[in-house]
């Protein structure tokens, strides 16, 4: 009975920290797809703004030629 009991509370101790290790690793998974996904949106945000520059340069030299 002793044994079965030891037995038990190791499994049981095992199942516990089998559950809070995958809750860590999807919470760091998790967390790296978020990050991935904002350096993506900061990129985009880059991109537009060197549009954007290119476009005002543009005007400004249309502007000042006559």
């Amino acid at each position: 009975m002793i044994i079965t009991e030891a037995v038990l509370a190791i499994l049981a101790g095992a199942a516990t920290l089998l559950g809070a290790e995958s809750s860590l690793v999807w919470w760091a998974y998790k967390r790296g797809n978020a990050a991935a996904q904002d350096k993506a949106k900061i990129e985009e945000l880059g991109r537009s703004l060197a549009e954007t520059r290119a476009e005002l340069a543009a005007l400004q030299s249309r502007r000042r030629r006559p």
